[in-house]
């Protein structure tokens, strides 16, 4: 699909009446949320990248952590069950979840439970044992202790001071506007206890480029602010933030960085050459400009 017809599609249901309520059974029926197909990427792609970088902070089966951004499927929060964590918190500031989709995700990881990512939070008995567990239950966020709260203001939490070991998000934080992430970070430092983590993969590359192959992750660079503002929305709303701005305010907001993964694209690198690229995008360097995905790791 053009990708500005989708974000005319998108725009106007973001101001209509059930227009969210309209975006996800277009996804479900049209789109990403078709079949299987999304639970297994997300899978793939994500979670595995998210459990190696869980593994050596040292975590134990009691360690609270808590996802930011709950999305369509609890691919990831489902994982970390089966990885034996029995503290799991996700929050979503929309209520997309159903037990339908639970039960779903939950299926679809059935043929993930060998994956080496696995390895280093129990033997292939004990992950299949937990899956065992929970696809027998009738309430399956309750068995695996995952408490999913939506609506919720990331921002502005009733967990305690202090109380959580991992924060943790995937895919967010490109959707979410620079003061409101100011002030989820500022809230993340107070949630954490001393010596606590986040973890944050970051999807920074235009993603209209997923509907329409005509365009690349850094099509979206070469729009000011305020023509992109005719293309951006509520329902996919995209910051635009380069790698290095979500580790300095990051750093800004007393987290420690211990490690920031992100590759600029050769193809990429090629491309802006020919590009006119926005003034709000001159300063970065080209590396930035060409680095799509972000994994970092802060500790308070």
């Amino acid at each position: 699909m053009n990708w500005k017809l989708k974000s005319l599609i998108q725009g106007s249901l973001s101001i209509l009446p059930g227009g969210c309520q309209c975006n996800h059974f277009l996804q479900r029926t049209l789109g990403q949320l078709r079949g299987d197909a999304k639970a297994h990427q997300v899978f793939t792609d994500d979670v595995t990248v998210l459990l190696a970088r869980i593994a050596p902070l040292g975590l134990s089966s009691s360690s609270r952590i808590l996802e930011i951004g709950t999305g369509w499927l609890p691919v990831f929060p489902l994982s970390l069950a089966l990885a034996g964590f029995g503290d799991i918190r996700t929050v979503d500031i929309i209520p997309h979840l159903s037990p339908t989709a639970v039960r779903r995700t939950l299926i679809a990881l059935q043929s993930h439970l060998n994956d080496p990512c696995f390895l280093p939070f129990g033997t292939p008995d004990q992950i299949h044992a937990r899956y065992r567990r929970l696809i027998s239950s009738d309430d399956i966020l309750a068995a695996a202790n995952i408490t999913y709260i939506a609506p919720c203001d990331a921002t502005s939490t009733s967990f305690a001071s202090g109380s959580l070991d991992l924060i943790t998000s995937n895919n967010v934080f490109e959707h979410v506007p620079h003061g409101i992430l100011i002030d989820l970070l500022r809230e993340s430092r107070r949630l954490l206890r001393p010596g606590g983590h986040l973890l944050h993969c970051v999807n920074c590359g235009d993603h209209y480029a997923y509907a329409d192959s005509s365009i690349t992750q850094i099509n979206y660079l070469q729009f000011s602010e305020n023509e992109w503002s005719r293309f951006n929305n509520s329902i996919q709303y995209q910051n635009r933030l380069r790698p290095v701005d979500f580790l300095e305010m990051s750093d800004f907001e007393g987290f420690r960085i211990e490690s920031a993964e992100f590759t600029p694209k050769a193809l990429y690198l090629k491309q802006l050459k020919t590009m006119t690229i926005a003034p709000e995008f001159e300063r970065y360097s080209p590396e930035q400009l060409a680095s799509t995905s972000l994994t970092y790791i802060a500790s308070v």
